[in-house]
């Protein structure tokens, strides 16, 4: 747990430096452009087909109808208009993931190895394809994962905690990897992902909870990316210290 509290508070401190800050703004207007984008694609399509599935007939149109005989004539409509939120909204978030995966995390990566981790050797590459296809995987089953834990919003509790767990997921599986990409190789990487799952998902629970703090969610993402790197790098540092260390107890040992 400590290494996952370390990265996210020296997150927090690299998120001041004027380079970081200055990030927040473009990957915050991709977003804004394709949520809004997404939002208009898909909003009227989405409302009519969900209005015409649930009030085409049967009991909910009876509850719509009751509804409006006692003075709530827009039943209908809201209802509707809400479970389309429940379908628009995590696009919107998953969208915002991978376009900070994608814009953000390379220019962090760059920040950070240049600096506090300029010891930690790249000794992977950009692997663009790998890269895109565990964010397209990863944003389809976090899709299917959502929609089919929808009915579990209406547990009041669970309206917010599973939403968290399912953001969480979806940022653990694609930060972990973009921020291991370019300095680990195929192997380090490998491990470093199946070795250090939980403490990969307690950091995206840590800066997915932002979320829930406005205005805070507006710095999640690339706050997200600083403290999957910094974890990441850490790790890195770490492993390939004991691997230096580790043939001289060897040898010790054999003597």
């Amino acid at each position: 747990m400590q290494p996952v509290l370390t990265a996210f508070g020296r997150a927090i401190v690299s998120q001041l430096h004027p380079k970081m800050l200055a990030l927040l703004v473009v990957p915050f207007v991709l977003a804004i452009v394709f949520w809004v984008i997404t939002a208009w694609w898909l909003w009227a399509p989405i409302t009519g087909w969900l209005q015409g599935w649930l009030f085409g007939g049967g009991w909910m149109s009876s509850l719509d109808a009751w509804a409006a005989s006692h003075g709530f004539s827009g039943f209908a409509q809201w209802t509707v208009a809400l479970l389309a939120l429940l379908v628009v909204v995590p696009v919107m978030f998953a969208s915002a993931v991978v376009i900070i995966a994608v814009f953000a995390m390379p220019m962090v990566i760059r920040h950070l190895g240049n600096g506090p981790y300029r010891d930690v050797a790249r000794e992977g590459s950009m692997a663009l394809a790998p890269s895109v296809w565990n964010a397209v995987s990863s944003t389809v089953l976090f899709a299917v994962g959502y929609l089919v834990t929808l009915p579990l919003w209406l547990i009041p509790p669970l309206a917010l905690v599973v939403p968290w767990l399912w953001w969480s997921w979806l940022t653990a599986r694609v930060m972990r990897f973009d921020s291991l990409v370019e300095h680990a190789s195929a192997a380090e990487r490998g491990a470093s992902i199946s070795e250090r799952k939980r403490d990969y998902f307690l950091l995206a629970l840590l800066v997915t909870l932002l979320n829930y703090v406005p205005p805070l969610f507006l710095i999640t993402p690339v706050l997200s990316a600083l403290a999957f790197a910094h974890y990441s790098l850490a790790l890195l540092r770490r492993q390939r210290a004991a691997m230096e260390v580790r043939p001289a107890w060897a040898s010790d040992s054999s003597s």
